[in-house]
């Protein structure tokens, strides 16, 4: 029976299966978040406090960068956290303007004349018409920094789904001369493994090759088993402990499905009723349907049918493949495969964990492959 009260206070926070949502705990990457902001207290220009965070579809990419937002908050530093498009540059001033806002609600004094001129600023973190009118990105970050500074904040700039572009260019151009400038400024960036490789390639965003880069793996299933047993005390849910280590394992260390599979043992269990094998199979099912909708297709859907050919003869050879197998299975020597090998190397597709070896990067892709779909 599907759990009733689908927003109770319990739920909320404990499991949230939607892109874009943060959870109300974070499991296995405590070490990275502490990493950055163990950056925040170090001197501008430290390596740390520029970091990209590089991970597939459902490796919770977008979550960190809201945790980084609120923990840096508390921290003395005023977030600019936005999506990669044309327009960022324009949206990040607005955004510390927002945001940054509330630390100047003393200011009641409105300048003109020549002193608005000179400082940039009317009221508050609004610029006076000349400096709206006059002044780029990069000289406004400047001016936000220094007044943000008079307050004793920093700037945090967030980027999510970062990737090559002329907006890209400038801000990451900005940042490196506010940097040079020793403005308390830093960022954070995170994005898929292709679009993120196409920045450190674009000559003018080469200084980013010295940024921190995290590249966010699966969690301990060993972690998730615990989280799970704390997680349905809280909402009272029962299950046994071959049940709980089943659905641990199920996850395979992938977050997303973390979230999936804990949020429908939850739905699917009655208030205060026990997990067994029946709702384990139907959690499992729906998991996996949100699976294939949300991270099987996004991944697959750009590939192209020889991708595709090179996928599938992956995932008949089993876990690990060698790449003498693949060759075999393809009926194509070494030159011949090296393209699709580096293309889905780059997109986050499979791994190479050891020379000569290949592995999907993705839970479950590859019996989805295989799946007889007609």
């Amino acid at each position: 029976m599907k759990k009733k009260n689908t927003d109770s206070e319990n739920l909320q926070g404990l499991f949230q299966p939607t892109f874009g949502n943060r959870p109300e705990q974070y499991i296995g990457r405590d070490g990275v978040i502490e990493q950055f902001m163990e950056g925040l207290r170090e001197p501008v220009g430290s390596r740390n406090r520029c970091t990209l965070f590089l991970g597939q579809r459902g490796m919770g990419k977008t979550a960190l960068l809201l945790e980084l937002s609120d923990r840096a908050t508390k921290t003395g530093y005023v977030v600019a956290r936005v999506t990669a498009h044309e327009g960022m540059p324009k949206a990040i001033i607005e955004q510390f303007q927002l945001n940054g806002s509330q630390y100047f609600n003393d200011e009641k004094r409105k300048m003109t004349g020549v002193t608005a001129g000179v400082l940039g600023f009317t009221l508050g973190l609004t610029f006076s018409e000349a400096a709206e009118r006059q002044y780029g990105f990069r000289s406004k970050m400047s001016l936000l920094c220094d007044k943000l500074a008079e307050k004793g904040k920093g700037a945090l700039i967030l980027i999510d789904e970062v990737r090559t572009s002329t907006a890209m260019r400038e801000v990451a151009a900005a940042y490196q001369e506010l940097v040079g400038d020793k403005k308390n400024v830093a960022i954070a960036m995170a994005g898929l493994p292709h679009a993120v490789s196409s920045v450190l390639n674009d000559q003018v965003l080469t200084f980013l090759n010295r940024a921190t880069k995290v590249e966010l793996g699966l969690i301990s299933t060993n972690l998730i088993r615990a989280y799970y047993e704390r997680a349905f005390k809280t909402v009272g849910v029962k299950i046994s402990d071959t049940l709980l280590d089943r659905a641990a394992l199920a996850t395979r260390g992938f977050p997303y499905l973390m979230q999936l599979i804990g949020y429908y043992l939850i739905q699917y269990t009655e208030e205060g009723g026990t997990v067994n094998r029946k709702i384990m199979d139907k959690v499992e099912k729906a998991a996996m349907s949100d699976m294939e909708d949300n991270v099987f297709k996004p991944i697959l859907s750009p590939l192209s049918d020889n991708d595709l050919l090179f996928l599938k003869a992956m995932a008949r050879q089993g876990d690990v493949v060698t790449t003498a197998k693949l060759q075999s299975a393809l009926g194509k020597k070494g030159p011949a495969i090296q393209p699709y090998r580096k293309r889905l190397l780059d997109a986050g597709v499979i791994e190479s964990p050891r020379r000569g070896e290949l592995v999907f990067a993705v839970p479950y892709l590859a019996e989805y492959l295989l799946q007889d779909r007609n």
